[in-house]
């Protein structure tokens, strides 16, 4: 793995601080609710500073992603949650879930980190 736990950081309820191998501090959380087709996993992940507060992009606006996947009863398993926040850890998931790389990269903390300094409105005149 590529994160190690942070306990001396707090964040917000039910959230757990991991390290990423970046130096950067990201805040993961998971939460499974009923659906109509078995249960619905939602993992978040928001890049945070040392005071727990959220790492904003260029624009502004917090560095946060997420993970959502329905999953059928019978393939709900002790790994359902796991992978959806090794998803947005940018982390290999353990169970070949066929998401594909798009998706992955949609989900992960990452990537969104590697793009914050890029966002916002460019200067069309100057660039052209």
């Amino acid at each position: 793995m590529t994160y190690t736990k942070r306990d001396d950081i707090t964040a917000l309820p039910g959230e757990t601080v991991v390290e990423l191998d970046t130096g950067a501090l990201v805040a993961v959380k998971c939460d499974i609710e009923r659906s109509s087709a078995g249960c619905y996993v939602v993992a978040t992940a928001r890049a945070i500073d040392l005071e727990g507060k959220p790492v904003l992009d260029a624009a502004g606006t917090p560095v946060e992603t997420s993970m959502a996947h329905n999953y059928p009863i019978e393939l709900m398993d002790e790994h359902s949650a796991r992978d959806c926040l090794l998803a947005v850890l940018g982390e290999p998931t353990i169970v070949d879930r066929q998401w594909g790389e798009r998706r992955l990269s949609r989900a992960s903390i990452r990537v969104a980190l590697a793009a914050a300094p890029y966002v916002g409105r460019v200067d069309a005149g100057a660039v052209l």
